[in-house]
Formats: structure tokens, C-alpha cells, sequence
């Protein structure tokens, strides 16, 4: 059915409109009021929770979205554009400290984002199974970290994105991984709830 250009709802302007600028402007709080303020009582909080949200939602949110609702393809090609945008906003943010033949962490981003999207979908295979979701979320996002984080360590690079302390440079990789491993099954699942997938339900 084809809506005239007449037919307006107050859910088309709350949904379409509302909701969306609601949450920019609280993206948008997340570096400028949200992380001066976790970063007087925890500098490492700050770094997981303010510092890795752009990457949380490119590399690891909307990839992995992509592979539980629809397929490993889409979860995969999702993952490939996403953080293809990520690692060239790092490289503008590192630029010229990272400027080289050899920027192999920034390729890291990349393919940590096709992996989360390709593994999410490959091992939910279409699944609406709330733990079959959760499973593949956090292997998927176990592996990409992992890889992640290996892609700092490859020799040869203008800067060693894991250095001086390789404890902390891990730990704020994977944590986070897993955090979102556990928050984007749960979020795929309420999308189904209102069937807001991308294939048909059964």
C-alpha cells in the first residue's frame, strides 16, 4: 500500500524524527559532557565507554546487527564499508604518526569488522534463538578483538598501537568486545519482537 503525501501520523514524526535526534544528541554527550566527567573518577572507563563508541558502533554494533537479523554477507559487507570509515577517520586523527606503507592496524579495522559481521551471521544462520544470538555475537566478537588487537602487534608499522602497555592496550580491546557481544544479541532480539528484520519471519 502507497501512503499519500498527506497521510502523517504523530508516530511518523515521533520515530522518524524525535527518536532519531535524540539519540545524536546523545552520542554526541558521550565525548563532550559524558567522558570529562567518567574520566575524573576512571580513566579506563572512559576510554571503553566514551573513547571506543564510534568504534563499538562501526566495527562491532552495526556489522554484527547486520549478521544475526539478515546474513553473513550483509553482516560481512556491512563490517568491510563500516570500518573502512573508521580506519579513515583514525587515519586523520594519527595523521602524520601513522602515515606509512605499513598502517597494517588501520587494515586491522577493517577486517575486524567484516569478521564480526561475517562470523555473527555464519554461525546464527538465521537463527531468532536469543542465546543461539548471544553464541555467536560473542564469538564473533572474541575473534575480531582478538585479531584487533594482533594487527597492532605486526612489525614494521609507524606506531605500535598497543604499546607501552600491553596488558592495558588487550584488556581495553577484548572488554569491550565482549561487552558488545553480549548488547547487540540482546538488541537484535527486541528488533524481532516487533519483526524489525530484514528477511521475513516464519
Amino acid at each position: 500500500m502507497t501512503l499519500s503525501w498527506k497521510e502523517w501520523k504523530l508516530g511518523d514524526i515521533l520515530y522518524g524524527v524525535v527518536v532519531p535526534l535524540i539519540v545524536a544528541f546523545v552520542i554526541i554527550a558521550f565525548p563532550v559532557y559524558i567522558g570529562p566527567a567518567v574520566h575524573g573518577f576512571d580513566p579506563t572507563l572512559e576510554q571503553i565507554l566514551v573513547g571506543g563508541l564510534e568504534q563499538a558502533i562501526l566495527v562491532l554494533g552495526v556489522p554484527m546487527l547486520f549478521g544475526l537479523l539478515w546474513n553473513q554477507w550483509a553482516g560481512g559487507a556491512a563490517g568491510f564499508l563500516l570500518g573502512s570509515i573508521y580506519a579513515l577517520s583514525t587515519f586523520q586523527i594519527y595523521y602524520p604518526a601513522v602515515s606509512g606503507p605499513n598502517n597494517f592496524f588501520l587494515l586491522g579495522y577493517v577486517l575486524n569488522a567484516m569478521l564480526v559481521g561475517y562470523i555473527a551471521g555464519a554461525l546464527n544462520k538465521g537463527s531468532y534463538s536469543f542465546f543461539r544470538m548471544l553464541i555467536a555475537g560473542l564469538v564473533a566478537t572474541i575473534v575480531g578483538g582478538l585479531f584487533l588487537y594482533l594487527s597492532y602487534l605486526l612489525p614494521g608499522q609507524p606506531i605500535n598501537m598497543a604499546a607501552p602497555d600491553y596488558a592495558y592496550s588487550f584488556f581495553i580491546t577484548i572488554v569491550p568486545a565482549i561487552i558488545y557481544g553480549i548488547v547487540v544479541p540482546i538488541i537484535a532480539k527486541v528488533f524481532t519482537w516487533f519483526g524489525l528484520t530484514p528477511r521475513r519471519m516464519s
